[in-house]
């Protein structure tokens, strides 16, 4: 793995274009996909794009004149946040207080409708999201992660506060931003507000007190099957780790988690998985390796569940180049820092 990206890594980068090619250039490299251009007919085009890159996220502000871009798929989840004009990004019109949300591997095409536009974007990578999830949950991510695609946005919530933040360290000479120790801990704090300000399938349970509603019994439960997720094979070792009746665990397991204990425990089997499939080389291990390093010993009903939470197959998410690893853009790219990244 490489180590943290150094000083310069955290400076702002303001590129200009005037043409379609060098504005589909430098959308593709600050995006991490291939960007086309169409222009708007009769109207010059004219292009800035200021991006900024942390070790978990990249933020960036693009100010541009009336004209369409289409990109084949996003690598990672893109928040496209309002700034001036109209922006369409698919279905939805981002403007005044309202954004939108892009999942990985999602077709875009992005109209700039005013004759300047102005949006700001927040990119982060499914692992670095379902890792601070999981941290703000106290518990491992089962169900991947999907925020709604269409939302309103609140100057002055967690977010746009967090960014605001980050922004203001990252220009000032000396600023928290420009330390290596100090960054990735700006870039979760906008991860963790992004997560809190915008509606996903988790949100609901974020704002619960957290564990208040369980009893102490299911708690520990629940940390025995996070902590030895391979080790436990029936339900009675669960059971006994807490000192409960495998019939009182299944009981509060129904009640306060809502499915039995042997299918959380399944769930986060394979959600241990899907982050060590992201995490791994394809070269020098294999889809049911790492199925089998987690219990899954029946390859087929188990790449079909996971096709059902994933959306693809185990061998597409261990082959995959994407972006969507933070592993493996780490080892490929020397670092988020060092990539061409987005910032605001």
């Amino acid at each position: 793995m490489s180590p943290l990206p150094s000083l310069h890594s955290f400076r702002r980068k303001v590129t200009r274009a005037t043409s379609l090619d060098e504005a589909g250039a430098a959308l593709s490299a600050a995006y991490h996909t291939d960007v086309k251009m169409l222009p708007d007919a009769g109207r010059h085009l004219q292009m800035r794009l200021s991006t900024l890159a942390t070790p978990n996220l990249a933020l960036g502000d693009v100010e541009l004149t009336s004209s369409i871009a289409f990109s084949p798929h996003v690598p990672w989840f893109v928040v496209c946040l309002p700034g001036s004009g109209q922006v369409g990004v698919n279905s939805t019109v981002v403007e005044n207080r309202r954004c939108a949300v892009l999942a990985p591997g999602e077709q875009v095409k992005i109209e700039y409708l005013s004759p300047r536009c102005h949006v700001r974007t927040v990119m982060v990578e499914r692992t670095a999201l379902e890792s601070e999830l999981s941290s703000m949950l106290g518990r491992t991510v089962v169900r991947p992660l999907r925020f709604e695609t269409d939302l309103g946005y609140d100057k002055g919530d967690p977010l746009d506060r967090s960014l605001q933040l980050l922004a203001d360290e990252a220009d000032q000479p000396g600023g928290l931003a420009t330390y290596p120790t100090i960054a990735p801990r700006l870039g979760r704090l906008v991860i963790s507000g992004l997560l809190t300000s915008v509606r996903h399938n988790y949100s609901e349970e974020l704002l619960r007190p957290t564990n208040g509603h369980q009893p102490k019994a299911i708690r520990l439960a629940i940390e025995a099957i996070e902590s030895y997720a391979t080790d436990i094979v029936t339900v009675a070792d669960i059971a006994s780790a807490v000192g409960l009746s495998v019939r009182a665990l299944d009981s509060g397991f129904e009640r306060h988690v809502g499915i039995p204990p042997m299918k959380y425990l399944r769930q986060v089997r394979l959600a241990r998985v899907h982050l060590d499939l992201l995490d791994s080389d394809p070269d020098a291990t294999t889809a049911t390796a790492v199925a089998h390093r987690w219990g899954f010993l029946h390859y087929g009903r188990f790449a079909a569940e996971y096709r059902r939470a994933y959306g693809c197959t185990p061998a597409d998410t261990l082959r995959s180049v994407s972006g969507d690893s933070a592993a493996s853009s780490r080892d490929r790219h020397g670092g988020f820092g060092e990539r061409p990244g987005l910032s605001t």
